[in-house]
């Protein structure tokens, strides 16, 4: 089972919540890259059995390097992948990075295997020194179990 968890992140938020997942779900997969959207392009996403997408929210919108992304991957790949979606914002409002992503997402054919997960940052503002909340941790522990329980599922399938 192949994991690659792909994150926006400008001060760090999404780079945590990426690498949370990441650790929950090495012990389920047999390979797991956690990578910054900068790095990732639709061909490293070949093989790919789940697919973890996370971005800030920026006047109600998903990175234009991660929309770009999710525009370049063949359509039919990712009716082969499975797909989750995560995302930080400062207040829980919609339009967010989420519902873009969700929106393109369907557009391209995608299914999100898993509710999206929506962490709620608790400063006023995108600053790094703002923490996520214990309450939003465990958010991000139940998203990554829910992953887990996903990979279980596609194990047995096979």
């Amino acid at each position: 089972m192949r994991v690659l968890i792909v994150y926006a992140s400008w001060f760090g938020h999404n780079r945590e919540v990426a690498r949370v997942i990441a650790d929950r779900l090495s012990p389920y997969a047999s390979h797991v890259i956690c990578a910054p959207v900068t790095s990732v392009t639709a061909s490293d996403t070949i093989g790919c059995d789940l697919l973890v997408l996370g971005s800030f929210t920026h006047a109600h919108h998903a990175s234009w390097r991660m929309r770009h992304l999710v525009e370049t991957i063949p359509e039919r790949r990712f009716k082969r992948m499975a797909i989750a979606v995560f995302g930080t914002q400062t207040v829980n409002e919609r339009p967010s990075s989420i519902d873009d992503l969700v929106s393109l997402l369907a557009k391209r054919g995608a299914r999100l295997v898993v509710p999206p997960l929506r962490v709620i940052l608790s400063a006023p503002d995108f600053v790094p020194w703002s923490s996520i909340t214990s309450a939003e941790r465990a958010k991000i522990d139940a998203f990554a179990q829910s992953l887990v329980h996903q990979l279980e599922l596609e194990t047995v399938s096979r």
